[in-house]
């Protein structure tokens, strides 16, 4: 069956802190065997086969900062819903220009749980593995500096969730390992945002889901 690529391109001139608007998609990952929405009215973006492609506006965000200030969660995302355990994986890139650029793999309950699996342009401008676990305040570690693109992967045993990181898909290293204490259903997927520039689109290909 030919696949027909989605592109859908939504403007928005305000952008709330708190936003949750969230749009059904029509096609499916090949590889995800869950229907995918979208949140947060990115500007655009695109879904065929294997691949998303999705692109924010600048001053965008996804993180509760520990100071206390308000929380930032207006970063486009594109999530499901999986059942149970499972391995998220996709070849993470993007063409990284302002500081805190980021592409990232995401596991979200709610404005308060969550966790994100950055492919991040640092405070260097170096590209940078950094990951960010919320359990209602944000902490934030960079790890290791990559390349071009990155290997990234999600696995769930549980409430036990552990980011991994490669450069070739192959050999694989574990970045981080934590308990989340996720509840009920949890939401799976892809975010892109752009907190200091202009905007930014993230791509994730060779995307993969095992149960």
């Amino acid at each position: 069956m030919k696949k027909k690529p989605i592109l859908i391109f939504t403007f928005c001139l305000l952008f709330l802190s708190q936003s949750v608007f969230a749009q059904q998609l029509v096609e499916r990952v090949e590889s995800i065997p869950y229907p995918l929405a979208v949140y947060n009215s990115p500007v655009g973006y695109l879904v065929e086969g294997n691949t998303i492609q999705l692109s924010a506006v600048g001053k965008t965000n996804l993180y509760n900062n520990p100071n206390g200030s308000p929380k930032v969660t207006n970063a486009p995302m594109i999530l499901f819903e999986p059942e149970g355990d499972f391995t998220l994986s996709a070849k993470v890139s993007g063409n990284l220009q302002a500081i805190y650029d980021v592409a990232a793999l995401v596991v979200y309950q709610d404005e308060n749980t969550w966790a994100k699996f950055c492919y991040e342009n640092s405070v260097k401008k170096q590209p940078t593995i950094v990951s960010v676990v919320t359990r209602t305040y944000s902490d934030d570690c960079n790890s290791v500096l990559t390349g071009g693109y990155a290997y990234m992967s999600i696995v769930k045993k549980g409430n036990q969730y552990t980011f991994n990181y490669s450069i070739d898909g192959r050999e694989w290293d574990m970045i981080r390992s934590f308990n989340l204490a996720t509840t009920g259903k949890i939401k799976v997927g892809f975010a892109a945002h752009g907190s200091r520039g202009d905007g930014f689109t993230g791509l994730f290909s060779e995307i993969k889901f095992e149960q």
